[in-house]
């Protein structure tokens, strides 16, 4: 019976030990549903600001004993679509592990797993916030390694997440071995490619959400009907940077915030740089422009351009499959 109960205490423990670990989950169509995040995989740190709440961010270790960390940013949020990072975490969590790297992601201001205060969110959701969080993220890193880590990092970013990956490769050359940009590795600045985003929304003419009418008759679009309008009203969002007032679903303070990011210098492109787009993407334009630009300036730059992908590459698992092929290949 003492044999009988040790074994069953010894099998509880090994459960138990499997369930402190983030679990990969690729979710369908109808999106991710809550998780509970094991405490031993959360992790926070403070910014920069006094006064302020910390960053969370989430570390899945591999099997490996030495190994890379691969640091994933994800896309753009609504305000009525706000969840956690943990989704795209786990959804592309097998991946990265099956080629030996740590996977870590960083939360927004005002999100906590299933936690999520929509107001706090709002007043503080711009790339340059999510920027400053990834590198005070890999600052705190750099000083406080986890066991076993190599000191590289890989880089992916998909959507919004591209700006941020792009950006931080440059500012992290010293340690970056390679990055991965899905449908975000663009030239244009947020004025145009938004102008273009949303006159193909207008060609498509589907049905608006919010007032069920077709998108060309719905008063919602009356200020992008015409350059010069949709012009203003960018112009009114530079003026009037605040949270309190939205523009095609996002903040004055978003839009002014991404009109502004920082430009890129493809100078310091210095590692293997994947783009990944899909034609039938409005991007495609201004990812060919970024491709064209970075090689120019001799940047390592491999583009995977894909016939009929739009901008959603997590619908497409073969374009996954090659990408991860790509990185298994620049991997030591």
């Amino acid at each position: 019976m003492k044999i009988i109960f040790t074994a069953l205490f010894s099998l509880m423990s090994l459960m138990a030990m499997e369930s402190d670990e983030i679990t990969p989950h690729k979710y369908d169509d109808g999106g991710p549903k809550p998780y509970e995040i094991p405490a031993s995989s959360r992790f926070t740190t403070s910014r920069l600001e006094r006064h302020v709440p910390d960053i969370v961010y989430y570390f899945s270790k591999p099997k490996a004993e030495t190994y890379p960390i691969a640091i994933l940013c994800g896309g753009s949020t609504s305000k009525n679509n706000i969840s956690s990072i943990i989704h795209l975490h786990r959804y592309i969590l097998q991946e990265f592990h099956n080629l030996g790297a740590g996977v870590l992601t960083v939360e927004q201001w005002g999100i906590d797993g299933n936690t999520v205060n929509q107001d706090e969110f709002m007043k503080h959701y711009t790339r340059t916030q999510r920027l400053l969080d990834h590198r005070t993220v890999i600052e705190h890193l750099k000083a406080n390694p986890p066991p076993g880590w190599n000191g590289k990092i890989i880089l992916c970013g998909a959507s919004e997440g591209g700006p941020l990956v792009t950006t931080l490769t440059t500012d992290f050359s010293d340690c970056v071995i390679a990055t991965i940009n899905w449908s975000g590795a663009g030239d244009w600045n947020w004025r145009e490619e938004l102008w273009v985003f949303v006159q193909k929304l207008l060609s498509d003419n589907p049905d608006c959400p919010d007032h069920k009418l077709k998108l060309k008759d719905c008063p919602c679009m009356e200020d992008v009907k015409t350059r010069e309008r949709y012009d203003a009203k960018m112009d009114e969002t530079l003026n009037n940077p605040t949270a309190n007032k939205e523009f095609l679903g996002m903040t004055y303070l978003y839009h002014a915030d991404a009109q502004q990011f920082t430009k890129y210098d493809y100078h310091k492109i210095n590692t293997h740089f994947l783009v990944v787009s899909g034609t039938a993407d409005s991007l495609i334009q201004s990812s060919d422009a970024f491709v064209a630009k970075a090689t120019e300036a001799g940047a390592n730059i491999t583009y995977h351009r894909v016939n009929d992908m739009d901008h959603y590459v997590r619908r497409r698992p073969d374009v996954i499959a090659k990408t991860f092929a790509w990185l298994k290949a620049q991997l030591p």
